[in-house]
């Protein structure tokens, strides 16, 4: 064979082997994963938020004004109720759903429609037992999924368990507090007394340490059975913190 010929068949073998593509190291492949994966979530994000944008619009105007007429209402909180049936756990979807579904229970009437009222009921059971399992952390849940259970049958140690998993999540914030006084103000007495702990730890952290101006708002009618741990939790009171408190309309001097 010629030189030519062996130079070219040099040349077509070379030719050949830079086509072979350079395999990608380990580190680079892991960040193509990542840059891949990435992606993906991005777009199912924007899918999720497209999906659901009429919740969140709707939820929002709940939220500042309370006003949501019933038409509306009804149509977007079918969508909260695919949240639960897709198995949605992203926490500003799941959020925008529990007040929709707990807005439209508070707008059926257990007296002059029972039917609607039980099953709005039963739905917002199952959708705040769903946020709970999407957030276990976020003492609100577990407050709503209490307050929707007391709506339908007021369980006592059942009651007791949610409220002192909100409590025991939530110890210290004010607006968790203020929340939970509100409900332990509207409870039986056979509830307290299942949560007492919870109850005794929540009033004597926020009598102390709150403002006193919210909680006198919050305690405008006072039941007969918070009555006693008021009482208590006012005996570790400074006067200078029941002066505060009586100015905001809560004498603890004066409960019977």
């Amino acid at each position: 064979m010629s030189q030519r010929a062996n130079a070219r068949g040099r040349t077509g073998l070379t030719a050949t082997s830079s086509t072979v593509l350079p395999r990608l190291s380990p580190l680079a492949a892991s960040f193509s994963s990542v840059a891949v994966a990435l992606l993906v979530f991005a777009v199912l994000n924007i899918e999720q938020s497209v999906r659901f944008a009429d919740v969140f619009l709707v939820a929002e105007r709940i939220e500042q004004s309370g006003k949501v007429s019933t038409e509306t209402l009804e149509k977007t909180a079918i969508k909260a109720d695919l949240i639960v049936r897709g198995g949605y756990c992203r926490s500003d979807i799941v959020m925008a759903g529990t007040t929709l579904v707990l807005k439209r229970l508070d707008t059926r009437n257990e007296i002059t429609d029972y039917g609607a009222w039980a099953k709005a009921a039963e739905e917002a059971e199952g959708y705040m037992r769903h946020a709970v399992s999407c957030m276990p952390t976020e003492s609100n849940l577990w407050l709503r999924l209490a307050v929707v259970r007391a709506v339908i049958v007021q369980e006592p140690r059942a009651i007791a368990r949610l409220m002192t998993m909100s409590s025991t999540l939530a110890p210290v914030d004010e607006n968790a507090l203020l929340a939970r006084l509100y409900f332990w103000n509207h409870l039986n007495a056979t509830t307290l007394e299942n949560a007492q702990t919870s109850v005794e730890r929540d009033l004597s952290i926020l009598m102390k340490f709150g403002n006193t101006q919210k909680i006198g708002a919050a305690l405008r009618a006072i039941s007969a059975a918070l009555v006693p741990y008021l009482k208590e939790a006012g005996t570790k009171l400074t006067p200078e913190k029941k002066i505060s408190l009586t100015w905001f309309g809560l004498n603890l001097d004066e409960l019977p």
